[in-house]
């Protein structure tokens, strides 16, 4: 007996979208909208249903932000304004209209700032407590219940392809990784980089800077060098380097279009990533 035809792997709209665009431009590399347009579509499911369970509590997913950045921050759950601002990746003035919202409620209180008179700071109140208590397990809950399509190993899989993704574009400038003497920028930065001066479109590593006489630089790798490759495969992110194998790492780089290999020292294989 032959075996059954198996079932067709399921379709959501942006498979739709895709056959389109193959049929009428296939000249066109539409992929990534594959990835793109699915984390948006599913951003607009989750910030529905999000908004919903806010809407319960006479908040907006917003201003539950503020109760999770407080509460976060450990007692007295007390936060400066510039701290704040940057936990919240605000602009002094849109704090200042979400703080005056939540402090008519009396969730929280605005008090100068003992260091600074010139700012304040944000404390949440014992009714901000209260409230956040309430609203944090309907809100897991909530949230737990928008991922039932995924088994939790198929979860945590998510989770490490995301938090790659966003490391990806929060590890820039002073936050870059930096590894056996040098500093790292991301795949996304080193492609766009290499393309404004002309060079082929590779992803990889770029070398920002490095250390005199660091690991890296006795390796005779330097600044503007792409690290594309270790002898295990190719490199997108840090996490594709090894750190603790306790053998020369070698690495494959290009220096402008010409391939080049160098052998990072055992002793500086073991050197954490900072």
């Amino acid at each position: 007996m032959n075996d059954p035809t198996p079932e067709p792997a399921a379709r959501d709209s942006v498979d739709a979208i895709l056959d389109q665009w193959r049929k009428e431009r296939p000249d066109l590399q539409v992929a990534p909208v594959g990835v793109i347009t699915r984390l948006a579509r599913v951003r607009a499911h989750l910030d529905g249903a999000l908004t919903e369970v806010f809407d319960g509590f006479d908040l907006t997913p917003a201003d539950f932000q503020v109760l999770v950045v407080l509460r976060r921050a450990g007692a007295p759950y007390r936060l400066g304004q510039a701290r704040l601002m940057a936990a919240l990746g605000l602009t002094s003035g849109t704090v200042s209209v979400r703080m005056s919202r939540l402090e008519a409620r009396g969730v929280v209180l605005r008090e100068a700032d003992p260091d600074d008179k010139r700012t304040f700071t944000v404390r949440l109140t014992a009714l901000g407590e209260e409230l956040f208590d309430r609203i944090a397990p309907v809100h897991l809950q909530g949230e737990d219940r928008l991922l039932s399509a995924l088994h939790p190993d198929e979860q945590l899989h998510l989770a490490d392809l995301l938090r790659k993704l966003l490391g990806s574009y929060e590890q820039t400038g002073p936050q870059a990784v930096r590894i056996w003497g040098m500093r790292v920028e991301p795949a996304h930065l080193a492609r766009a980089r290499r393309a404004a001066v002309g060079l082929s479109d590779r992803a990889g590593l770029l070398v920002a800077d490095v250390t005199p006489a660091g690991p890296a630089a006795l390796a005779g790798i330097a600044a503007g060098d792409l690290v594309v490759a270790t002898v295990h495969g190719a490199v997108r992110s840090p996490q594709d380097l090894p750190l603790q194998s306790g053998e020369p790492v070698e690495l494959t780089l290009l220096r402008g279009e010409e391939r080049i290999r160098a052998l990072i020292a055992p002793s500086a294989a073991t050197e954490a990533r900072s």
